[in-house]
């Protein structure tokens, strides 16, 4: 191959290297498309010489219509203009990359591509990063060492200079010691204490079936969507797998319901149980747990009902408010240890609470006009009870039994309605349920409010963790006890998460995704939140097996 074909396919691949690194993430989008395209074009066929003129004009145009586009973005429309400086960059590239062989722009190529690189650092650098990283480290001390061979023989007019495997194999090997001696440094360079986390990457951005702003039952026509994306991750104590199908990651309540949607009034009264007195009236043992990440745009902690203690491990700022919700401040990932009860109080407990009641609860019994069917029929389910735990089990129960879960929306307004859910329809998806639940307590006087979050997991064998997904998004409701507190109840039915994960459960396809998972996990973990008690941890394990395990 000559000298100057193999440089410019070494600069190509450079450039493909770099965009792979900014695709793993950013994400692959169109544009990203087309430029790994034409990219790739510039591998295998390059315009002949006689372009070389066109070639500089049109990237000259090219280059100012995309400088005046950023500069009104950020002058003009005073918005982000990142997008366009990136645009004008790939174009930049692309057109470095497709020039005529005989066109003298290495260097031009090598910045570029370097610049791309250090932008892909700039979002999430998971292991498709790592891997792209590498690539373009071998190519570029490839290229650079072509390069240089190449203005060499034109400068002391060589004819022809021939390049065997043998060379390029050396070369390549060169690059492996720089990524070993790069990897050397990570380990054992001293790491100063962060204030930041980013294994802890929030999930994808789509809305959640179950879990959003608010629970509505307005939508219809449609059906719910099956969303596999992962919204955050768990770690239990010792590394055990944990009864998935127990664990409620409770994350918003609502307390007041207009006939379609649940919101939060804007001012609510401080009714919830210090950790310790829950603690103390439940009793039991305790789960230790520790949570990564949250679903993108949910300023929210989720942790098991009730949450005894929360300590951040990232530059969070917790904020308990007065519905015992638990959101944060600051713009870092969340990362964060938790204490919860691992159960629920007995029903001995349960059913010796008192029934009094106190002004307060009035915001909790709140209701809309509802059609009197719906007070009859909370009448007949609990009529004859003695307490307010049989009360609240016998609406819970009713439900489960005697209705359906579906994920099929109803077919329009009117089929949408709490009502037509009860008497006519007796099918839905979580919200109805919960949403059911609540009111016809409230309609015996029993205060409860609509909960919001997550059901569930899915083990990971390979992490060693568990995943919480948007097919696990659910709403639930909490009772209030006194003395004991806020209880959580579901009367969803419990066929839930067949139907719900049956759409995205491919036999083939489910063990490698687990297995990705659990690869950018780790990358996550013990690289880029590679941090001072981790480096610790390592050069202990090093001094143990170099001092034959008689560390202590």
């Amino acid at each position: 191959m000559r000298l100057a074909l193999l440089h410019r396919r070494l600069t190509a691949g450079m450039a493909l290297a770099a965009l792979a690194a900014f695709a793993a993430g950013a994400g692959v989008a169109p544009w990203t498309l087309a430029a790994g395209a034409l990219l790739a074009l510039g591998l295998v066929r390059l315009p002949p010489a006689s372009w070389a003129a066109l070639a500089e004009r049109v990237i000259r145009l090219g280059a100012l219509l995309l400088c005046a586009w950023a500069g009104y973005v950020a002058f003009g429309l005073k918005a982000d203009f990142m997008p366009a400086v990136l645009a004008m960059l790939l174009f930049l590239l692309v057109g470095e990359s497709l020039r005529p062989l005989m066109s003298r722009n290495d260097m031009r190529q090598y910045a570029l591509s370097f610049a791309l690189l250090v932008a892909a650092t700039a979002y999430s650098p998971g292991p498709g990063f790592a891997a792209a990283f590498v690539a373009y480290v071998a190519l570029a001390t490839l290229a650079l060492m072509t390069g240089h061979l190449r203005r060499e023989s034109e400068r002391f007019r060589v004819a022809s200079v021939t390049v065997g495997r043998p060379f390029l194999t050396a070369t390549a090997a060169l690059s492996g010691i720089t990524v070993l001696g790069s990897v050397a440094v990570f380990l054992v360079f001293p790491r100063l204490p962060r204030q930041w986390n980013v294994h802890g990457r929030p999930g994808g951005g789509e809305a959640m079936a179950g879990f959003n702003d608010e629970v509505s039952l307005s939508e219809h026509g449609d059906r719910i969507g099956p969303n596999p994306e992962v919204a955050f991750r768990v770690e239990f104590a010792g590394g055990r797998e944990p009864d998935a199908g127990a664990l409620y990651w409770r994350g918003r309540s609502y307390d007041h319901f207009d006939g379609v949607r649940w919101s939060r009034s804007p001012s609510t009264p401080v009714v919830l149980l210090p950790p310790n007195l829950y603690a103390q009236r439940w009793g039991g043992p305790v789960q230790v747990y520790r949570v990564y990440g949250g679903p993108a745009g949910a300023r929210v902690l989720f942790g098991l009902h009730p949450l005894l203690d929360l300590r951040p491990r990232s530059a969070i700022r917790p904020v308990l408010d007065a519905t015992g919700d638990v959101r944060y401040l600051g713009s870092d990932a969340p990362a964060y240890d938790a204490t919860s009860a691992a159960g629920f109080p007995p029903e001995e407990a349960l059913r010796a609470a008192p029934e009094e009641s106190a002004a307060w609860e009035r915001q909790y019994l709140q209701l809309p006009p509802l059609s009197p069917r719906v007070r009859r029929l909370a009448d007949s389910l609990t009529a004859g009870l003695p307490t307010r735990y049989d009360r609240v089990r016998a609406v819970e129960r009713w439900l489960k039994t005697e209705f359906r879960y579906t994920l099929d929306l109803p077919r329009d307004e009117e089929e949408a309605r709490l009502e037509s859910f009860l008497f006519r329809r007796r099918a839905g998806h979580c919200e109805y349920f919960s949403t059911a639940l609540a009111v016809l307590l409230r309609e015996e006087g029993i205060p409860a409010r609509n909960v919001n979050g997550f059901l569930g997991g899915e083990w990971n064998g390979f992490g060693k963790y568990l995943a919480v997904t948007g097919n696990d998004a659910h709403s639930w409701v909490e009772v209030w006890f006194p003395e004991l507190g806020w209880v959580p109840f579901d009367a969803t039915p419990p066929g839930r998460n067949t139907l719900v994960t049956e759409e995205t459960e491919d036999s083939w396809s489910r063990p490698a995704f687990l297995w990705l998972d659990g690869v950018e996990y780790r990358w996550y973990k013990w690289v880029v939140g590679y941090d001072l008690e981790k480096q610790l941890s390592v050069l202990h394990r090093v001094g143990d097996w170099f001092g034959g395990g008689g560390g202590s």
